[in-house]
Formats: C-alpha cells, sequence, structure tokens
C-alpha cells in the first residue's frame, strides 16, 4: 500500500513543502485524525450537507505510519553495535559471541541486565490493567461503592464547612492575640530604648563581645588537629612518617612541595602567636584586647587557608605508585579538604561574629526607630487581623461552594454517560496500551542484534561488565561486512525519540525510478550535530538488504521512510467509513446492512478491520 505519507514523498522534495516537511505532514495528519474522530462519534447525527454515498471494496492491505529524511549512500565496513536501551551503569548480563565468529542477521550479540525494564514492563502492564478495569467501569456505569463514595464526599465537605465555620472563629482568636504581641512587642522596644543608651552599658554589645571570645577560643581548638594533619604528609615535624612516599609528593611540580613546607611553618608559628591569647581571653576581658585577639585569629585563618591551599596544590601534582596507591591519595586530599572547610567555616563565623559587634554598636541609634517601627507593627497587626478575618470567611464561602459542586457531581455519577466521557475512557485505554507496548519495545533493546551477516572484528565488553556511560562508551561490538550499503541521514531532535536500532525502513533514490529498497536502522548516534542556523540533528544509518541487480552507488541521494508503527496485510477500510452508531463502531453494507465492526489500527487514512468484515464486501459511506 502507499500511505499518505508516501503519496507527499515527491511534493515534500521540491520548494516549501520540502523545507517544512514537518510542519505539512503534522497539520495533515492532524486534519485528517480530526475529521476520522469526528466521523467516528457523530453517532447518527444529521448532516447538513447531502453528497453521494462513496463505494469501497474490502481488502487486504498494509498501512504504515512513517517519519521521512532524505540523506546519501554511503559504503561502509562494518557496523558498531550498542545497546539502545536507556540509561547508565548497564551490566552486561552475557555475551554470545567471540572475536572473529561469523553471525547471520538476527543473531544475538549482548544482553544486559533487565531487572529495571521488567519492572517496568509490569509497571506498564499494571497501568494497562487499571485503565481497563477503568474502561470497563466505565462502560458499565457507576458502581453502588462509587455512588455512596460520592455520597459520603458529601458528607465531608459538609463536615468542612462546619470546620470552615470553627476556623473563622480561631482567626478572630489569632488576630486578637496577634494584637496583644504586637503591643507587648512595642513595649519591649521602649524598654530596650531605655536599657541601651552606650556601648558599656548595653547588654546587646556585651553579650555580642562574649560570643567573639567564645569563638576565638574555639577557633584555637579546633587549629590543634589541622597542622598534624599537613605535617602527616609533609613530615617536618616528623620527618619518617612519611618515607614511604616522600618521593611522590609534588613530583609533577617540586615547587609545590617547597610552597606547602613554607606555608606550614607560617602556619604553625601563626598558631603559636595567637595560642597564649585565646588562653587569655576570657567573657569579661576588655573590648580592645578581645579586638586585638579577634584581628590575630582572622590573620592565622587566613594563613591556614593559603597553607591548605598549597597543601591541596601539592597533591594535584603527586603521583601515585606501589607506596602511595590512588585510594590513599584520594583520602589524603579528602582530609586536607575537610580541614580547609573548617578553616572557610571558622573564617566565615569570626567575620560574621565581628560584624554582630559592630550591628550592636550601630543598633544602639536604631533602637529608637525599633519603637517606631514596633508602632508600626501593631498597625499593621490590626491590618492583617482584619485581612485574615475576611480569607476565613472567603474560605467558608470556598467550603460552601466545594459541598455545592459535590452534590452536583454526585447527580453527574448517576447520569449517563456523555458521548466525550465515551471518547475520554477510550482514549486512556488506548494511551496505557501504547505504553505498554513501549515496555516490550524498550525491554528488547536490552538485547544486541546483528542487523546483517557478517564476522565480529571487535568485542569491548565481557560478561559482567559495567558500560558506566551509554551515551559515550565504545561500541560493544563491531560487524564487518564489505558489501552492506548504508544511507546516512541526519533527524532532528524532535523526532529522534521515534526510532531505535533494527526498526525498519525503506528507501527510494531518484536515480533509480523511485524504486523502493527494504532496510532496517543499524545506528544512532548518542551525540548530536548543530546547524548554523540551530537545528539540533542526530546521525542515522540505514543498511540496505534487498538491493538485488540495482546499481546503488556511494553518494548517491535516497529518500528514506522510518516505519514507526504499522500493521501488514490486514483488512482495511477508510476511516471516514466508520461510525458510532449506537456505542458501537460499524459500518454500512452495499446493500444498506448496517454491520458492527471491530477496529484496530490506522495510519490517519485507512483502519484496519479486525472483524465484521470479509475481504471483498462492498460497503459505502
Amino acid at each position: 500500500m502507499i500511505s499518505i505519507l508516501e503519496e507527499s514523498k515527491k511534493s515534500r522534495r521540491m520548494g516549501f513543502l520540502g523545507k517544512n516537511k514537518k510542519i505539512i505532514i503534522g497539520g495533515l495528519i492532524l486534519i485528517i485524525v480530526g475529521y476520522a474522530g469526528y466521523s467516528y462519534f457523530r453517532g447518527n447525527k444529521t448532516q447538513t450537507v447531502q453528497t453521494a454515498p462513496k463505494e469501497w471494496i474490502v481488502k487486504q492491505d498494509d498501512l504504515q505510519i512513517a517519519i521521512e529524511a532524505d540523506g546519501k549512500v554511503v559504503a561502509e565496513d562494518g557496523v558498531e553495535l550498542s545497546f539502545s536501551v536507556s540509561g547508565d551503569n548497564l551490566e552486561v548480563e552475557d555475551v554470545f559471541v567471540k572475536e572473529g565468529d561469523k553471525v547471520k542477521k538476527g543473531d544475538k550479540i549482548a544482553t544486559v541486565k533487565t531487572e529495571t525494564l521488567e519492572f517496568n514492563l509490569r509497571n506498564a502492564y499494571s497501568s494497562y490493567q487499571s485503565s481497563l478495569a477503568d474502561y470497563n467501569n466505565t462502560m458499565s456505569g457507576a458502581t453502588e461503592e462509587e455512588k455512596q463514595n460520592a455520597l459520603d464526599k458529601i458528607s465531608s465537605y459538609e463536615i468542612s464547612l462546619e470546620q470552615g465555620k470553627i476556623n473563622l472563629e480561631n482567626t478572630k482568636q489569632s488576630a486578637e492575640n496577634s494584637i496583644y504581641n504586637a503591643e507587648q512587642a512595642v513595649k519591649d522596644a521602649k524598654e530596650n530604648l531605655d536599657d541601651n543608651q552606650d556601648e558599656l552599658t548595653s547588654e546587646s554589645v556585651k553579650d555580642a563581645y562574649k560570643i567573639l571570645v567564645d569563638t576565638i577560643k574555639s577557633i584555637n581548638i579546633s587549629l590543634e588537629s589541622i597542622l598534624p594533619d599537613s605535617d602527616d604528609i609533609l613530615g617536618i615535624d616528623h620527618k619518617s612518617v612519611n618515607d614511604n612516599f616522600e618521593e611522590n609528593l609534588g613530583a609533577k611540580d617540586i615547587t609545590t612541595l617547597s610552597h606547602a613546607n613554607n606555608s606550614y611553618i607560617q602556619a604553625k608559628n601563626k598558631k603559636e602567636e595567637l595560642e597564649p591569647i585565646a588562653v587569655s581571653l576570657d567573657r569579661y576581658s576588655d573590648y580592645k584586647d578581645t579586638e586585638a585577639a579577634a584581628v590575630i585569629a582572622t590573620e592565622t585563618l587566613n594563613i591556614f587557608e593559603d597553607h591548605l591551599y598549597d597543601m591541596r596544590t601539592m597533591l594535584e601534582s603527586t603521583i601515585t605508585s606501589t607506596n602511595l596507591s590512588q585510594t590513599s591519595l584520594d583520602a589524603l586530599k579528602s582530609t586536607i579538604n575537610s580541614n580547609r572547610t573548617t578553616i572557610n567555616t571558622k573564617i566565615s563565623v569570626l567575620a560574621d561574629d565581628i560584624d554582630d559587634i559592630q550591628d550592636a554598636k550601630d543598633a544602639l541609634d536604631d533602637y529608637v526607630q525599633d519603637y517606631e517601627d514596633a508602632l508600626r507593627d501593631l498597625e499593621n497587626a490590626k491590618k492583617n487581623a482584619e485581612r485574615d478575618i475576611a480569607n476565613s470567611e472567603s474560605s467558608l464561602k470556598s467550603k460552601e461552594l466545594s459541598l455545592e459542586q459535590a452534590k452536583r457531581d454526585y447527580n453527574d455519577l448517576i447520569a449517563p454517560l456523555t458521548d466525550a466521557e465515551l471518547a475520554s475512557a477510550r482514549s486512556k485505554l488506548t494511551s496505557a496500551s501504547i505504553n505498554l507496548e513501549k515496555a516490550n519495545l524498550e525491554l528488547d533493546k536490552a538485547t544486541i542484534i546483528s542487523p546483517i551477516d557478517g564476522e565480529v572484528a571487535m568485542l569491548n565488553y565481557k560478561k559482567g561488565d559495567i558500560i558506566v556511560d551509554n551515551s559515550s562508551s565504545d561500541p560493544v561490538a563491531v560487524i564487518i561486512n564489505n558489501d552492506t550499503l548504508f544511507i546516512e541521514v541526519n533527524i532532528e531532535e524532535a523526532d529522534i525519540n521515534k526510532i531505535s536500532v533494527g526498526q525498519k525502513a525503506y528507501a527510494t533514490f531518484d536515480a533509480l525510478n523511485d524504486l523502493k529498497f527494504e532496510g532496517e536502522i543499524s545506528f544512532i548516534s548518542l551525540t548530536s550535530e548543530t546547524s548554523n542556523s540551530g537545528i539540533v540533528t542526530y546521525l542515522v544509518r540505514i543498511i540496505i538488504t534487498n538491493t538485488g541487480e540495482a546499481k546503488i552507488r556511494e553518494g548517491m541521494t535516497a529518500f528514506v521512510d522510518f516505519i514507526i508503527a504499522e500493521a501488514n496485510n490486514v483488512l482495511s477500510i477508510p476511516v471516514a467509513a466508520v461510525r458510532n452508531i449506537e456505542g458501537n463502531p460499524s459500518t454500512t453494507l452495499e446493500n444498506g446492512e448496517i454491520k458492527k465492526v471491530t477496529t484496530g489500527f490506522t495510519d490517519g487514512k485507512n483502519v484496519e478491520v479486525i472483524n465484521g468484515l470479509n475481504a471483498g464486501d462492498k460497503i459505502i459511506y
């Protein structure tokens, strides 16, 4: 059969249609499907325009839906085969061939573990069964349980309405509490204003200095463990600790080791300067002494940060050996990184504490403003109370409307189904069926099948291997066949997920009088190319298998149909010939008799007839 897409192929190779084939094809299919849907569900409604009936003889036919593209013929020595199943960290479950083996088209090459895919298939099957049950329930009407649930929902909304009334009363009480709290805040702000006249008497300033003292002492304690970690690597104070790997340190850039050694000494000296100062501090120390200690603590932390940076740089230049494994080197880096995190945290905390002191001092000038703000907050609390009460009243009204809607829903539930509801039920069942088919297809992708006859030239994986990144890893296998011809085409990103390796395709050539050749997809690139105009495409290769005596040459332009769905050798009739009569798909025989039919696959123009008609029957529509 020549599909709708094939009928317009030659037109699309020229002019506007050639440049905008996806838009035109999509529009054409939407128009056809829209018309078919209208014809299917219009039932026995009277048409306002009378036309002469069309005749159709029921016959066996092939129905197809395809994506079209054009490309060039190339000669390849072999095919690279990878798993097209989605996901990373795929574990190879089995490899069925060895390098040098002869294989036939259709032979299994390798497979990956399919637990997740099988789980997805079970989920899809479960969803299909659920959708089927929902469809059957919809067709049979509301059950007594559903009616009771609807009544229970009404009762629930009645309870919710009563709760809304209670919430309104609670909101009013909460509003009163908010106003009371705002009044207390005004009182507290006035007391703070009275208690914070200068820095020496301000409790907030005193508290800020006490916190700073605690932070400086904490910093001094934290630094105790950091230098020993560095010395365990550098061996400055404990010289023999790194004898096994000392020659590895900074081997790629020996200056990094020198920097690390020098900054270690600087950090050690600065720590010794800070320690007695930090120990002498207490929470009642003079403000100036505390500030001076904070300066030294800041300098010490910065020197430690510089040292740990030097350590990290030196470790990046360190090489591994039998005495220093990669795991051990990574552990050293982790320790240094952890210490850097500690230092940076202390730097941040110390800076915040210093800022808090200044903030406390600055706040002395803000207490008047705080008092004025508290007065304004009191006014806002009163306004918010009015707003919250209004919102609660609005919510109460919404609950009343919800109760009314629940009552309407109950009435709709016990009413007969409409045509729209019937159509929706069928659509959901169809969607679940498609998802089940997709899950089956994804499971099939877990096994690599040779698309050609040839010889296994390379195997990159064995049983138990993990394919970490399926999108960029080496191919699982390379199969050589010097007699195989390919067509290379570029498929836009909007269509790339509609095709898969092993999928059937048909090719025609202007140079060969549009003879049609069968093939299948052997390769889909996992990386994209972007044109100057911003169009993203993926390289796809198609093997041409039935060339016969045709003289297909490298470089010829080919026009390819990728078959994304098909039903072959099935009885078919026009979509427009199917009508919904008394809830059943039906068509009209030549003698006027109405025949119920069961329909299946459609390409948008014609539809498969599973039963109800025989080949040779004449229908009118």
